[in-house]
């Protein structure tokens, strides 16, 4: 024991303890700081693939109306439409946007020089001395300064020419008197894309002129050297190839060597020049009497009607050109043909511009089906002879100087228009003569300018 005690007193100079029971867990300290992110875990297993969606309806478009939807110049609303009503508003646009080509009249400007799309607005000046004067309507659906009418109602207007402000009176300037021989199925077509365009406020002047009476709805084609009565409207022709027979306004040339197929071209193409395209009204010199409505068949699409271009143009003036006369007409070929009008270029190798007014804005955007049948109409109706068949010329470039003007030509700064040489196979421009060997700028009292070739 004595030993033990002795042990102890030696160890507790170095300090040495004895450790303690342990004590009571403290309370939890303040959390720490979270640690940073650590690697993305690698991916889990696929899941099952889940059942497929039903499929999606087919859509089945003409030509004409895939066209119309590719040119509308404008979003088109066509939320809940059927195949049949989306068929019916691009039908619609292709006939106002490629054949008739109703903006260069209805569209309106808009701001940092865009264009609202059918607007209305434009005036038209018919007497300026008296002041009468007519303005483009507003097309577009908009509820109170727009198109407002029901298809029936639309129908008639086209067919009639009813104007729906003045009803004593029939619209002036529109050309409805050529639009009435377009099958109802167009004319729905037309109205169709009218409610599809965007709506537009544009508050047109009124008219101010005399009332004209309007016309009533036909059921005989009366207009040409044939009285031809019209098919029923239910009457199944969805090209108008039957109402383009009836509306030929000469009497009908022998086709029965052609094939059914051209047979129908040539139908198709009556119907788009003497209804759509109202070629007549610019190619026909004397034009239609504006009383009878009756066609100058002896110079028919025979051309010479003169017209002064607007500011703007590179143009002084321009002639409609023969297109179907049988020494003078047009004669090129149809590749010819569809390059010209899908360019805007003559064919050949001087490729000049055609010039304004002729709508080939619109008309590039026509299917080859109807420029192929726009082609076999004017190559088969019957040619104007003798001194129908017209030597139509070009037109007469602007200037201010002869900086404006091809060479050899000239600038006759007195007239604002070019002047160059001439001889039997370079003949002067519209409306001048030449005098000798040199072309002369017309008089201002010139026939020519008035009336035309």
């Amino acid at each position: 024991m004595t030993r033990f005690l002795l042990a102890l007193l030696a160890l507790a100079p170095l300090g040495c303890t004895v450790e303690g029971p342990e004590g009571p867990i403290g309370p939890a300290g303040p959390p720490g700081v979270s640690g940073g992110k650590g690697p993305s875990g690698p991916a889990g297993d696929a899941g099952p693939q889940g059942p497929s969606g039903a499929p999606g309806a087919f859509l089945v478009l003409s030509e004409r109306a895939k066209r119309g939807f590719d040119i509308a110049p404008v979003p088109l609303v066509l939320e809940g439409l059927t195949a049949a009503q989306l068929e019916r508003v691009g039908a619609g646009s292709y006939l106002v946007n490629a054949v008739a080509d109703c903006g260069s009249c209805h569209d309106a400007p808009g701001e940092d020089g865009g264009v609202r799309h059918l607007a209305g607005g434009a005036r038209f000046a018919l007497q300026p001395s008296q002041g009468m004067e007519v303005y483009a309507r507003n097309l577009t659906p908009e509820g109170n300064s727009g198109l407002t009418l029901t298809e029936d109602q639309f129908v008639l207007i086209m067919q009639t020419g009813l104007d729906k402000k003045n009803p004593t009176s029939s619209l002036l300037v529109m050309p409805w008197f050529e639009y009435r021989w377009m099958t109802v199925d167009d004319l729905k077509s037309i109205n169709a894309y009218l409610k599809a365009i965007p709506a537009q406020s544009n508050d047109v002047a009124g008219d101010v002129k005399n009332d004209v009476p309007r016309g009533t709805a036909q059921t005989v084609y009366r207009d040409g050297d044939v009285e031809r009565a019209l098919l029923p409207d239910t009457t199944r022709d969805a090209d108008g190839v039957l109402r383009g027979f009836t509306i030929q306004p000469l009497a009908q040339p022998d086709l029965t060597a052609l094939t059914p197929s051209e047979q129908s071209l040539f139908g198709r193409g009556s119907y788009l020049v003497n209804a759509v395209g109202r070629c007549n009204e610019c190619h026909t010199n004397p034009p239609r009497n504006l009383v009878t409505q009756k066609i100058n068949t002896a110079a028919y699409l025979a051309g010479g009607m003169v017209f002064a271009a607007p500011a703007g143009q590179p143009l002084k003036r321009s002639m409609s050109r023969n297109l179907c006369g049988a020494a003078n007409g047009y004669t090129a070929p149809f590749t010819d043909f569809a390059v010209t009008l899908a360019s805007g270029l003559r064919a050949g190798s001087t490729a000049e511009p055609i010039a304004w007014p002729m709508p080939i804005w619109a008309l590039r955007n026509l299917t080859t089906p109807d420029l192929e049948a726009v082609f076999t109409y004017l190559r088969r109706v019957p040619p104007r002879t003798g001194a129908a068949d017209k030597k139509t010329t070009g037109p007469v470039a602007a200037c201010a100087s002869s900086m404006d003007c091809k060479a050899p030509a000239q600038c006759n700064l007195m007239a604002g228009e070019c002047v160059g040489p001439c001889d039997a196979v370079t003949p002067c421009p519209t409306c001048q003569a030449c005098v000798a060997n040199m072309c002369v700028a017309p008089a201002p009292g010139s026939s020519c300018l008035t009336s035309g070739l």
